[in-house]
């Protein structure tokens, strides 16, 4: 018997449909010598330090470097899958289990870790596919791998994961110590919250400075051999006076034919990019729309970082084309004029796991599936480009007239449409500027104008032009030999762009306002302090290089992990050699804790006041809140006095409580009780209240 176990549930029951695993039994699909499962993505997770050894609860830099033997535990939400997974994986009716885990390093990941964590032996055969559909999945199944092929694409997952917890742990607790106060550090993250500061510092740090143009009625712009603007308005002034009333004349009119070349295919990044840029959707939530697409099957393997095909899918566009004539007449008139398959669409040389974005060939049921308006823009940008990168190129005349008056030069020039090609997906009609001379010709001039202007900022990040650079850092890198690998990686992976995103605007480094990525002033005083090799794009991009280098067999993951280590040990040198630089406001302590003797601060956010625990949430969980429902239902607040005073006494007289039921009035004393939330089963600080009487409520 074999055992399929794929990603998630939805998978699963695709894969059973066309395997013919079509009986539910037991909480598995089975039939045809076929088990088929799923996991629920990532079950397990690495070792926090303090479940390494219990001093790491205190985060104390003499105890850095933490360098553990790794180990896995289960993720809390996911302890009933794996209960379920083990006996089936272990269990004597199977004979091979086929990893069915999303084509790529992070679904080798999710699968290995599991097979490893439970202790299975059983022989792996690999399934690989860019899409959902029934000929994918059967050709897949024919075409089943030796897991073995991928041992070098999981070495490189899990030497990614053991790195970032080495560097992330380890800096994150060094310069939390260092500046007393919580700073985030993470491979990735820390040098894009660097790329988006510094650009908010260019941006506040930037003099705008004044220029001049001088401008004819027809548009055409005054230029010299030593430019087209003047930096004074006088000097402009004085040109303008000069060419007033003379005769202009054309003495030179020079037309050239120009191509414009189609758009590539829709990679991830740059499908997140496009859709980021005209709709405003956040990385994630295009990520999490295109997933949805790929499974419904209408769209292939979202996570991709290429925009090609490879060869033996050329046979299959035009019958791909076809079937999009459903939501583009124009789909016909292009397979009319013939699809542009050359190597602009096709190769095999620029395709690692995954091929470019495309329709799937059930592309032509979109219209009975329950597409939400998201998924609906989405499958329209991916159709438009689909069908604008197999069209003619764009084709235009451009004509550059100069013009001569009284002896000083202007030019213009003029675009028109010769053959509209790709751009037929995109706009109606190109046809430009109607301007048309011939040289010798003499024009009248009504108007010439100073043009005043200035030098602009660089403009702020968005998420679209954050992802684009991520996806380009290689501009930002001076060093060659780094700079030649990372034009064809990035900074990041397809599948992480989007979550490291939405982390750093999580910890509080980043703001989104509208479209634009912010830096916060947390994150500019952090940054300004960190040296560069915590920061600097070139030390991710060289961890990258690396881990690449281990999947293509050229490098250990020991000698890169030692490498990593030796440069976190660095770094811990480096900082305890420097004094401590405090970020941490003034903060006044309200009392003690009760549960674990730390301090207790107050904290507002939104307008929401907190009073916890120096120690919380990592080793305590003291924390009340101002509207607790508790007070909330009395007609009262939890103040800041009223907290002091329950710290201090451990009781608190409280007058005026009102009754919820009756609206009376009375008074009684408050005490804190914990208490087991319903919700999450975790103890929680509660309170209760003891009447003259001696009864005794609590919640």
């Amino acid at each position: 018997m074999r055992l399929v176990v794929a990603e998630k549930p939805s998978v699963a029951r695709e894969i059973a449909a066309v395997i013919g695993a079509d009986k539910y039994v037991g909480g598995v699909m089975r039939g045809n010598g076929y088990i088929v499962t799923s996991a629920r993505g990532h079950l397990v997770r690495l070792k926090e330090p303090q479940e390494y050894d219990i001093r790491y609860e205190k985060w104390n830099i003499d105890d850095l470097p933490i360098i553990p033997d790794f180990e896995f535990v289960p993720i809390e939400s996911a302890v009933e899958v794996l209960e379920h997974l083990t006996p089936l994986m272990n269990g004597a009716e199977v004979d091979e289990i086929i990893c069915a885990t999303d084509a790529g390093r992070e679904g080798e990941c999710i699968f290995r870790y599991i097979y490893d964590f439970i202790g299975c032996t059983k022989p792996v055969k690999r399934l690989w596919i860019s899409s959902l559909t029934a000929e994918s999945i059967k050709n897949g199944f024919e075409n089943l791998l030796p897991s073995e092929e991928y041992d070098n694409m999981y070495a490189a997952g899990i030497t990614r994961a053991k790195i970032d917890w080495l560097w992330g742990m380890n800096l994150t607790r060094l310069y939390t110590k260092h500046f007393g106060a919580i700073c985030s550090i993470g491979r990735v993250q820390t040098a894009v919250v660097n790329m988006i500061a510094s650009r908010d510092s260019e941006i506040e740090h930037f003099t705008k400075k004044p220029y001049f143009k001088l401008k004819l009625d027809n548009g055409a712009e005054y230029f010299d051999e030593s430019g087209d603007y003047f930096t004074t308005r006088t000097e402009a002034e004085s040109v303008r006076a000069k060419c007033e009333g003379g005769t202009c004349k054309v003495i030179s009119a020079k037309t050239q034919f120009k191509k414009e070349n189609r758009p590539l295919l829709f990679s991830l990044t740059s499908l997140q990019a496009e859709a980021n840029d005209k709709y405003g959707f956040s990385a994630a939530t295009t990520l999490t729309v295109m997933q949805s697409l790929y499974e419904k099957k209408l769209l292939t393997y979202p996570r991709t970082d290429s925009n090609f095909l490879t060869d033996d899918m050329a046979a299959i566009l035009p019958d791909r084309v076809a079937m999009l004539r459903v939501f583009d007449e124009r789909a016909d008139k292009l397979l009319t004029e013939g699809l542009n398959i050359d190597g602009r669409i096709i190769n095999n040389g620029k395709v690692s796991d995954h091929h470019a974005i495309i329709p799937t060939e059930n592309i032509g049921n979109a219209d009975k599936a329950e597409l939400s308006e998201s998924e609906k823009a989405v499958l329209d940008m991916v159709i438009t480009r689909f069908l604008a990168a197999l069209s003619a190129q764009y084709e235009y005349s451009e004509t550059e007239y100069v013009f001569d008056l009284n002896g000083e030069r202007f030019r213009c020039k003029t675009k028109q449409t010769v053959k509209l090609g790709w751009k037929k997906f995109y706009t109606e009609d190109e046809s430009g500027t109607a301007l048309s001379y011939s040289e010798g010709d003499e024009i009248a001039v009504n108007d010439i104008e100073v043009v005043e202007c200035e030098t602009a900022p660089p403009k702020r990040f968005t998420e679209s032009m954050l992802l684009k650079t991520m996806e380009n850092i290689d501009h930002r890198i001076e060093d060659k030999e780094l700079s030649e690998y990372v034009s064809e990686r990035g900074l990041g992976t397809p599948a992480t762009r989007a979550a490291i995103i939405e982390r750093i605007i999580r910890v509080g480094y980043v703001e989104r306002k509208g479209k634009q990525l912010v830096a916060t002033d947390k994150a500019k005083t952090v940054i300004s302090l960190l040296p560069d090799e915590v920061k600097s794009v070139e030390i991710t991009a060289a961890m990258e290089l690396q881990l690449s280098a281990i999947e293509n067999g050229t490098v250990s993951a020991e000698d890169v992990i030692s490498g990593v280590i030796a440069k976190i040990r660095s770094v811990i040198a480096a900082e305890n050699g420097k004094a401590h630089i405090s970020l941490a406001p003034e903060r006044e302590t309200l009392g003690r804790c009760p549960k674990c003797s730390g301090n207790v601060y107050k904290y507002v956010k939104d307008g929401k006041t907190c009073y916890y625990c120096e120690n919380s949430p990592r080793t305590c969980y003291f924390r009340v809140y101002e509207d607790d429902l508790f007070f909330k239902s009395k007609g009262k607040k939890l103040s800041e006095g009223n907290v002091k005073t329950l710290l201090e006494k451990g009781k608190l007289k409280m007058n005026g409580l009102k009754s919820e039921r009756t609206g009376k009035t009375y008074d009684a004393v408050i005490s804190f009780k914990d208490y087991v939330s319903k919700t999450d089963g975790k103890t929680k600080v509660g309170f209760a209240m003891e009447f003259d009487n001696s009864k005794k409520h609590h919640r």
